[in-house]
């Protein structure tokens, strides 16, 4: 929505009766309950068309079926009113066991930021344009109003509440809800998406509307403090459950959904692994010196290349190969040319490992990542692509084999077990590794991989089990000399002279703490990309833009860059409180997902506290 550019709406905006019709057919109220629910939608509607409701104050409305999505956003808000863990784990204690498994199954994905299961490849395509113009259509409110009070409140679900506020809740239930989730996500083009995006947002209260946007938005976070793993926590303690059957069933699921049903049912060491759902990676911590590796790592221990490509995770079925990213997407159909080699690795396999671009010169040898990325996101690379920048996969991990889930083993064990593989290079290959003892073979290791073209070294315990999305002590890295950050852009602004008409200067940002999603701003970079890098993102950024503020986009928190810097210091003007001096955008990392950009308390042990 531009500020100004839109004209003020005086009536609400006719949704087509057939998008009428598939929202309402997913929730039909009790006979005895449908004539004071039109009355009170009709004064609703009024109060809407003429925008007196925008500030006006509503009743909590309580429903008494545990299974409304509205009971749901109730126990949301006292999640988000605490910062205390043991209180908002109290909450869910209390919540879940109220639920039939059908209910629980959604309201265990709904808080943990998803709409359907992770190995579900289903998205919504909804953006913040969608939502703010069916807001705009169902308010009927000046978009200069509705601009001052979204920057107000600095949310967008937030503001669907302010305006939906008075509104009773409409009675649906959690399952009715995800099926209009799905109903949106296997629709196409965004008119038709708008149109039931405000279909659904005509019909409910504001509590429900907060929560609708913000997990139509939320790109896998709700932002209230919660994230999946103290979801398991307090499936564990509300079901008397051990927290290990929890994570264990959770991972061989991929589903946090299944895994609370079967919590329920008291049946979670009946979860067997189901390959092609992917599995969580998992991370390194830095360091800054090979001396400091050495004082934290119990010798000896392991020493790879870390290489200067993207993540990836590789299944390999019976009849199928699957290649998921970072950000456990599939992405498969992007590499063509790893399929035939990656068949002939063992059935029942997941690895974890690295995509390079392979020097057709020398395929042993990776080229930078600056030639990698022109295979990034492309769902058919032509011909002359996959010539120019053939890729390859390099193996570093193993989580399953034959089968069964492995990542309970010892690093050793799992590294023999790649060992004994018989390895199809140069399309898929096996990582180097060697054993070592102090600063000197550390040394030697890193000048060797930058001499390779590798980002650095990652050390690793020889004893490390493999613990998906943590970052422990167990594996560590070293990188290149110069200090980066990786960030997440919430702003993009138009340049000047010939990059006046592309958006090239990005105000960009890291997370509170690694259990603090609130984004805190630490500077702002135009340096670093190519002019065909500032297009794409500039097309990308138009696309996820929540408001406009003349040269100023507002995006969703989605790309991620890696940045770096000649010093970090103190700042009033970020809301970190911290300054990057110099900054220079180093890549974009379109395989790291939001959730894991750096956090304040990096920041701060660069700036030397």
């Amino acid at each position: 929505m531009k500020r100004g550019a839109l004209m003020r709406r005086s009536h609400r905006q006719r949704t087509h009766p057939a998008v009428q019709d598939a929202v309402h057919s997913a929730y039909q109220p009790p006979d005895d309950a449908l004539d004071s629910d039109l009355s009170s939608a009709t004064t609703d509607e009024q109060s809407i068309a003429d925008g007196s409701m925008l500030l006006a104050p509503g009743p909590d409305y309580a429903v008494a079926d545990a299974g409304r999505f509205h009971r749901w956003t109730v126990a949301a808000e006292r999640i988000r009113g605490t910062r205390k863990r043991l209180e908002k784990s109290a909450v869910l204690e209390t919540y879940l066991p109220s639920l039939d498994a059908e209910s629980l199954a959604v309201a265990s994905r709904f808080f943990s930021g998803l709409i359907f299961p992770r190995h579900d490849m289903r998205v919504t395509q909804v953006g913040g344009s969608i939502v703010f113009a069916a807001l705009e259509s169902l308010s009927g409110i000046d978009p200069e109003l509705l601009h001052d009070r979204y920057v107000e409140l600095g949310d967008a679900g937030d503001l669907a509440r302010s305006l939906f506020v008075a509104r009773p809740a409409s009675g649906l239930t959690l399952p009715e809800v995800e099926r209009l989730f799905a109903q949106i996500a296997a629709t196409r083009g965004s008119t038709a998406k708008r149109a039931l995006v405000e279909a659904l947002l005509a019909q409910v209260g504001g509590a429900e509307a907060q929560y609708i946007v913000k997990l139509l938005l939320g790109s896998g976070e709700l932002r209230i403090g919660l994230k999946e793993a103290q979801v398991q926590d307090a499936l564990a303690k509300a079901f008397s459950q051990p927290i290990a059957l929890v994570r264990r069933a959770t991972l061989l699921r991929g589903d946090i959904g299944e895994t609370a049903v079967l919590a329920q049912q008291g049946a979670l060491e009946s979860a067997s692994l189901a390959l092609f759902h992917p599995i969580g990676f998992m991370l390194a911590s830095p360091l800054p010196t090979a001396d400091a590796i050495v004082a934290q790592m119990t010798a000896p221990f392991a020493v790879e290349h870390k290489y200067d490509g993207i993540r990836a995770q590789v299944h390999v079925g019976e009849n199928r190969v699957a290649i998921f990213s970072r950000t456990l997407d599939e992405i498969t159909h992007g590499y063509p040319d790893l399929i035939d080699a990656l068949t002939h690795l063992p059935h029942g396999t997941v690895l974890d490992g690295e995509l390079l671009a392979m020097d057709p010169a020398d395929p042993l040898r990776a080229m930078p990542f600056r030639v990698l990325q022109r295979r990034l996101g492309r769902k058919a690379p032509g011909a002359d692509v996959l010539a120019e920048v053939p890729a390859a996969f390099v193996a570093y991990d193993v989580l399953v084999a034959n089968g069964e889930l492995v990542i309970d083993e010892a690093y050793q064990r799992r590294r023999a077990r790649l060992e004994a593989m018989a390895w199809p290079a140069p399309r898929a290959r096996l990582a180097g590794a060697e054993i070592v003892h102090s600063t000197v073979d550390v040394e030697r290791m890193f000048t060797q991989a930058r001499e390779s073209g590798d980002e650095g070294l990652i050390v690793k315990s020889l004893d490390s089990p493999y613990t998906p999305g943590r970052r422990g002590k167990s594996w560590v890295k070293l990188k290149k000399a110069e200090q980066t950050l990786d960030v997440v852009v919430v702003g993009a602004e138009r340049g000047h002279g010939r990059r006046a008409g592309v958006l090239s200067d990005y105000t960009f940002a890291v997370r509170a703490s690694d259990t603090d999603p609130a984004l805190l701003t630490v500077g702002k970079a135009y340096n670093g990309l190519t002019d065909v890098e500032i297009a794409e993102l500039t097309d990308r950024f138009k696309a996820i833009t929540v408001e406009q503020f003349g040269r100023f986009h507002q995006v969703k928190p989605e790309v991620v860059l890696e940045v770096t810097f000649d010093m970090v210091q103190p700042s009033a003007r970020h809301k970190s409180g911290y300054a990057l001096r110099f900054p220079r955008i180093v890549r974009i990392r379109d395989d790291k997902p939001a959730a894991e950009v750096d956090t304040l308390a990096t920041v701060k042990r660069l700036a030397g506290e």
